[in-house]
């Protein structure tokens, strides 16, 4: 390791020789125009003038000189040393924010090489496609002591990313720090190394990361939005400056995107799986709209391992397979088989999100966030010291369709281990979109445990009690949600929009009979015309499935393929019933009735 640092440190010390000192030729403006294609904040760009920094919700000084603070979260530090935040003040577009982020890049390149932060290439990459995508609104009226500065910059920081690339980057940041060499080799074509390096790493970097399906190997749709954002910028930069497009980019494109639109409920955001949050739909639909003309979504991503069942308004997208491989897994949160679901643009049912607060984040990883069946004490999934998965449990999934009703049939055993038992999750979407209806079921327990399935409901969902279950309420439409097991309503929360938001969650604890009674699931007492009532016409007709009672009365069909899932719950206290260690399954139906 001493060398191994030594080498390290002698490659950048190398790198960053300033080319101003007769090194090199430091041409006085770059080759190609580039421009930088995402939006920026008009309201960032004011604090930035102001001083102060505006980022995830939250407000901090901006010191002169100061580019680095142990105290700073990550993801503020990443943004704040990655320049992206020049959007912002070209938004603004006022002459004070031109001078503002002139003298802000000044100040940064007053820093002497050893002194600047860029042991991380891809914080460098961002910040050097950021340079070039702004240069024409802070850099281009600048002076030519400026300019050359900048231009020298260039040079020393993209031959710092060829020092550390590949080993110091992974994952979608490694497509950042290419992008940036990528755009200085285009600016600055005196300089053929930059291009033939980034040429000899992009194949690798995309193959890396892009799964056969178009999926991220984290199973990250964040991760992924990121991916489809990078590949999108390489694609400009390489058709702005002419030069032939690599097979492997536009081919990464075409198959991310799709798969990227998959991950995607009808309000345009995205689902919340592994550390997603829902980012902004619009930003989403400029990202697709640049990586690929066709509007294509993915049929199926069994690779990334996400089950999507899609009828009439109806969305649900499930997490059918275990944590990603070592080394992509910091992210993988223990939500296997848990489901999204929404109608339209209104979701219902949804997991609770991710955080970049530390404490958040880490309770948000466990069974108790998403919506998921729970066993108390017990985890289906083992976090290591650095945030990886030491224990990974195995799933499977089946998907099938009969006239037009679609059936995923998911299970784990990440409980068995503990004795838990296999956890095995049947959903059905019938042919129009209006009825959900769902079997649980634990196999091979072998010691009593309390046991809940949790359903997440999205802020703007209300819950009116009813004698037999609940409605939900959304601005559009009114959904009935029923179970044989007693439900209960418990405070939850919402991290899906990057702020923390109160909202509740339907809790599925086993009746008596579930306990006592292994051979059979009862359903609640209903007389004919509330049966009527709750059995709409778009259910499950019995031809196609003899064993399938009408809604609202049982199971849709006999229990077969036993699942698995489940884990701690760090959010909230243990369901208190216990179990006995042979369980029948758990039933529950979601109608609509009405829009």
């Amino acid at each position: 390791m001493p060398l191994r640092r030594w080498t390290r440190g002698a490659r950048l010390a190398y790198a960053m020789r300033n080319p101003l000192g007769g090194f090199a030729h430091v041409p006085a403006a770059p080759a190609v125009a580039l421009r930088d294609l995402w939006s920026g904040n008009a309201a960032g760009g004011e604090q930035l003038v102001r001083n102060q920094t505006l980022f995830e919700d939250t407000q901090r000084p901006l010191i002169e000189g100061e580019w680095d603070n142990p105290q700073w979260p990550e993801a503020y530090r990443r943004w704040l040393q990655g320049f992206t935040w020049l959007q912002d003040l070209r938004e603004l577009g006022a002459e004070s924010a031109r001078i503002k982020a002139r003298t802000l890049v000044a100040q940064w390149m007053e820093q002497t090489p050893a002194e600047r932060p860029i042991s991380d290439p891809s914080i460098t990459g961002a910040r050097l496609a950021a340079w070039l995508g702004c240069y024409e609104f802070f850099a281009a009226s600048a002076d030519d002591s400026f300019r050359q500065q900048l231009m020298a910059s260039l040079i020393m920081e993209a031959r710092s990313i060829m020092a550390l690339m590949p080993e110091e980057a992974t994952g979608w940041r490694a497509l950042t720090a290419l992008k940036g060499l990528l755009a200085v080799a285009v600016s600055l074509p005196d300089y053929p190394e930059f291009l033939s390096r980034y040429l000899r790493l992009i194949d690798a970097a995309i193959s890396q990361q892009i799964l056969p399906d178009g999926g991220h190997i984290t199973r990250c749709p964040e991760d992924l939005l990121q991916c489809v954002r990078e590949l999108a910028e390489m694609l400009y930069i390489l058709q702005v400056a002419r030069v032939p497009l690599p097979t492997s980019v536009l081919d990464a494109a075409n198959r991310s995107a799709p798969a990227l639109r998959a991950m995607r409920h009808g309000d345009g955001g995205l689902a919340l799986f592994n550390g997603s949050s829902e980012q902004n739909p619009q930003f989403i639909e400029h990202v697709l709209s640049r990586a690929s003309r066709t509007r294509v979504v993915a049929a199926g991503l069994p690779e990334s391992g996400f089950a999507r069942l899609n009828n009439g308004r109806a969305l649900l997208i499930a997490d059918a397979a275990s944590a990603a491989p070592a080394g992509y897994d910091s992210s993988a949160h223990a939500g296997m088989l848990s489901f999204e679901f929404s109608s339209g643009r209104q979701r219902l049912i949804v997991n609770c999100g991710s955080s970049i607060q530390r404490g958040w984040a880490e309770a948000l990883r466990y069974p108790a966030a998403h919506s998921v069946l729970e066993l108390a004490d017990l985890t289906p999934m083992r976090f290591d010291a650095n945030g990886g998965i030491s224990q990974k449990p195995q799933v499977t999934r089946q998907t099938s369709v009969q006239d037009g009703v679609h059936c995923l049939s998911m299970t784990h055993d990440g409980y068995k281990p503990q004795g838990g038992g296999l956890y095995s999750r049947k959903i059905y979407l019938d042919k129009d979109g209006m009825v959900l209806q769902g079997i649980e079921k634990l196999e091979d327990v072998s010691i009593p445990v309390p046991l809940c399935i949790r359903f997440h409901l999205h802020p703007d969902v209300s819950i009116e009690q009813e004698e037999d279950g609940y409605l939900l309420h959304t601005p559009e439409e009114t959904w009935f949600f029923w179970s044989d097991a007693d439900i209960e309503i418990e405070e939850s929360v919402y991290l899906g929009q990057g702020k923390c938001e109160a909202t509740r969650q339907l809790v599925l604890i086993p009746t008596q009979s579930h306990q006592n009674d292994e051979s059979a699931v009862s359903s609640p007492a209903m007389e004919p015309e509330e049966q009527a009532e709750l059995a709409p016409a778009s259910a499950m007709p019995e031809a196609q499935m003899p064993t399938v009672p009408e809604v609202g009365s049982g199971l849709l069909v006999a229990p077969s393929a036993p699942e698995a899932s489940g884990l701690e719950n760090t959010l909230l206290p243990p369901p208190p019933v216990p179990q006995a260690p042979s369980k029948p399954p758990i039933c529950w139906s979601l109608s609509l009735k009405n829009a």
